[in-house]
């Protein structure tokens, strides 16, 4: 029923209660966001506004900007209601006494969520003034409205609604005056919004009185809405005429001969007509559920609604129009797959200082390269590089604020040089923030013992997987997938390595499981940070291991395939050639159809070298190990950037003197393969 009294409840977990009408116009309005919790006396727990089927319809329009709804019935139809109801009201009882009604039951905490952005109508609401009707050949004109009270004062801004995050709201047209506003909805819980500007205008008609069809027992007053573009379809006809038509039904009845044929003749007419049209909407609505029951896995929340059950149809007076379910993002063009790497120059210096608590970072910035890393402890430093000659092309700094650098991340804004400066900040709600370069960026972190993803800088977040353990995590990390929209990332938790990939564009939802690989040792320092890559259709991860404190360390690595577990771990043989002890710090890239290079670093305490090796989509090893460090360098921490053409370099970081180091970087390069 439209006045069954519902609950919502915003990002921050405060409760309103709400008639189900006015919930429905907030929906299709776009004041609240299409994946809103709600629930309703009788439900055990909270449900997203898109997934109920009283609802469905109003969030649907709310998210693509259309209100998805049928014409309205004949004027023969509405005629006739309006006779049968004046019949009905003269001969209903008098209501007896009521009970006093029962305490409402109390709902169980609403979930945390990441609204999603409502879009603008790509419709206006009908006109509300008189519209030139023509039946039967002779226009007919209904009597001018009286003039309107003056408009109350400028509404406050919308943005006062917490609907979005990262982003403000959009102002939203005023309501039409046959859809009721979120007027009645009461806080339950912390400090209420300002929801004046939702208030109706002073003079402005009950609810009940604004229906677009049924008894109209008092004059109401009407707004005037925006001009519609397109055809109209008569949904509040002028009295004169209703009445004329009710005379000529009740004269039909009687046996009497109408007086108004024009009009019963205009009126079927019509009637046909809509019938024709609603035929046609029915077929146009079929069609576009078949077009999203194709959806695939990465279309967002907004996409999926469109595969809900049946709408409720909603009795107010709109556009016929036929929508279907908006077409899933393209996925990312495929990478080309490059051949055995081979080491293409002497190491170069790039940058004087560095620090070792802060990672290197490569990134491929178009056909330049990208390197990323510390100069000090609050210094973010990124460099373009040319990837023929290695010369510097740009170069930025930053001094985040609230604490140590951890990472660097260079990636273009437009053709802009920019980098994301990773802090760990005390009192942050998300542990371990880490940025990734999506489109648009989001930020994933730990809040409430679970992995959570935000838009980039905010505090609301959404879960994506729950950790078992008291384990605190460390080391996270977190990438873009290649071949679809989404992000994978690893961390260290405990004596364990964790992979997760998370599926979508500006709203993750995780694509399967939370991956555990268990560690050779129990104890802590026993296990390294992990490095990951995306190639092909898989995740690739690796990390130094051992089996106490006391061994030497290893690298072991895994692969992780859509909505599946991670493979066991494989662990990684050193070649020959090098110095062969403590194989440790390893990073992975991608060379596309599941081929990846691993550059690790290996030696004694007191002198390490860089190399590298190729390995198949087999995960077997492919072409002659890689020397990337000089004969005289201290080297390790080596990061990879590589293009799509094949050229890239290893960076590392080179010891000079105790706790300084520089930047290096190598050549390679990785033909394509045909």
């Amino acid at each position: 029923m439209s006045n069954d009294v519902w609950r919502w409840a915003d990002p921050d977990g405060q409760q309103r209660r709400v008639r189900l009408d006015e919930l429905r116009a907030a929906l299709a309005g776009g004041h609240i966001a299409p994946n809103t919790p709600v629930w309703k006396p009788g439900w055990a727990s909270w449900q997203s506004a898109h997934e109920v089927p009283e609802l469905t319809s109003a969030s649907l329009g709310g998210a693509h900007g259309v209100v998805l709804n049928i014409p309205p019935p004949p004027l023969a139809m509405v005629a006739v209601q309006q006779d049968y109801e004046k019949r009905s009201e003269s001969m209903a009882p008098v209501p007896a006494s009521v009970a006093p009604a029962s305490p409402e039951p109390e709902p169980p905490p609403p979930p945390r969520y990441v609204p999603v952005p409502a879009k603008m109508p790509s419709i206006h609401p009908p006109s509300s003034q008189n519209i030139p009707t023509q039946i039967g050949g002779s226009p007919a004109f209904a009597a001018a409205p009286a003039p309107m009270a003056p408009m109350p004062a400028p509404a406050p801004p919308v943005q006062s609604i917490p609907t979005t995050i990262g982003m403000p709201a959009p102002a939203f047209p005023a309501p039409h005056s046959g859809i009721e506003e979120l007027s009645g909805s009461l806080l339950e819980s912390g400090s209420s919004p300002d929801l004046s500007h939702l208030a109706a205008p002073p003079g402005a008609p009950p609810s009940s009185a604004r229906l677009p069809f049924g008894r109209r027992n008092a004059p109401t007053e009407r707004r005037a809405s925006p001009p519609l573009d397109g055809p109209l379809f008569l949904h509040d006809p002028p009295p004169n005429v209703v009445d004329r038509l009710v005379a000529d039904i009740k004269a039909l009845r009687a046996g009497e001969a109408p007086k108004n044929k024009p009009l019963l003749i205009g009126a079927g007419v019509l009637s046909l007509l809509v019938v024709l049209g609603l035929f046609g909407t029915i077929i146009g609505l079929a069609s576009g559920g078949s077009a999203s029951a194709k959806t695939t896995p990465s279309a967002s929340a907004s996409a999926r609604a469109s595969a809900a059950p049946p709408p409720e149809v909603s009795s107010s007076p709109v556009v016929t129009t036929t929508v279907s379910a908006p077409p899933p993002p393209a996925p990312p063009p495929s990478s080309p797959v490059l051949g055995d790497c081979t080491v293409a120059g002497d190491p170069k210096l790039i940058a004087p200082r560095a620090v070792s608590g802060a990672a290197i970072e490569g990134q491929a910035l178009g056909s330049a390269l990208g390197i990323g890393f510390a100069a000090s402890s609050h210094d973010a430093v990124a460099t373009m590089l040319d990837a023929a000659s290695l010369a510097p092309m740009s170069t930025v700094r930053t001094k985040p604020p609230g604490g140590d650098v951890r990472r660097v991340t260079p990636f273009l804004n437009g053709t802009k040089l920019a980098a994301f400066a990773d802090v760990d900040r005390k009192g942050d709600r998300l542990a371990m923030r880490r940025s990734v370069a999506t489109s648009p960026p989001v930020d994933v972190g730990i809040a409430d013992g679970q992995v959570v993803w935000a838009p980039r800088g905010k505090d609301s977040s959404a879960r994506l997987f729950a950790l078992d353990g008291e384990a605190t995590p460390e080391a996270l990390r977190a990438i873009p997938l290649a071949d679809r929209r989404g992000v994978a990332l690893t961390f260290r938790h405990g004596s364990n390595i964790r992979v997760g990939v998370a599926r979508g564009e500006g709203v993750l939802e995780p694509d399967g499981d939370l991956s555990k690989i268990e560690g050779l040792g129990q104890e802590r320092g026993t296990l390294g940070s992990p490095s990951l890559t995306s190639t092909g259709d898989r995740v690739v991860v690796a990390w130094a291991d051992r089996a106490s404190t006391g061994e030497q360390w290893s690298i072991r690595w895994t692969s992780v395939k859509p909505h599946g577990a991670a493979d066991e771990a494989t662990p990684f043989t050193v070649p020959d050639g090098g110095q062969g002890d403590n194989a440790m710090s390893p990073s992975v890239a991608s060379l596309g159809g599941g081929r990846f290079l691993l550059a690790w670093t290996e030696g004694s305490a007191t002198s390490h070298q860089v190399r590298a090796l190729t390995f198949g989509a087999d995960g077997s090893p492919s072409g002659a190990p890689l020397t990337i460090s000089g004969a005289n360098d201290n080297a390790g921490q080596p990061a990879i950037a590589l293009n799509a053409d094949g050229r890239g370099v290893v960076a590392f970081l080179s010891a000079k003197g105790r706790n300084s180091f520089e930047v290096h970087v190598t050549p390679i390069t990785c033909p394509r393969q045909p």
